[in-house]
């Protein structure tokens, strides 16, 4: 399944969220706030139903696009939830059982972060 994604992407980290309910926004802890990546092409979200042996999972990936900067800090790389938009709703990727993992590429031009969550569908 793909959706139509703005270029809104935000991030909390796991630690950062005091409740989470399946279809709620999750209520952050006092002081924590959503973070914003700062996107340089529209994002890329994917979702896939698999089949397994245990039972199908959800698997959702969301690619972003960053101009590289070495001074900037890299964004955390575990246990992050996100938040995204598109022209009609908003949605989270992750909860707090199976929060999002994260890699990083780059190419010296481009840094290439690629969020993966996979949870019971």
């Amino acid at each position: 399944m793909s959706k139509i994604v703005c270029n809104s992407v935000e991030f909390v980290l796991k630690v950062e969220i005091d409740k989470m309910n399946p279809g709620e926004a999750p209520i952050l802890k006092d002081g924590k706030e959503w973070k914003k990546i700062n996107v340089a092409e529209k994002p890329v979200y994917q979702s896939n139903i698999k089949q397994n042996d245990a039972g199908p999972t959800n698997e959702e990936t969301v690619i972003v696009k960053l101009k590289h900067n070495e001074k900037t800090e890299s964004l955390p790389y575990l246990y992050t939830i996100l938040r995204m938009s598109t022209d009609k709703e908003v949605f989270y990727i992750g909860n707090l059982e199976y929060p999002c993992s994260f890699e990083k590429t780059s190419d010296k031009i481009f840094d290439n972060y690629t969020f993966k969550a996979v949870s019971p569908a």
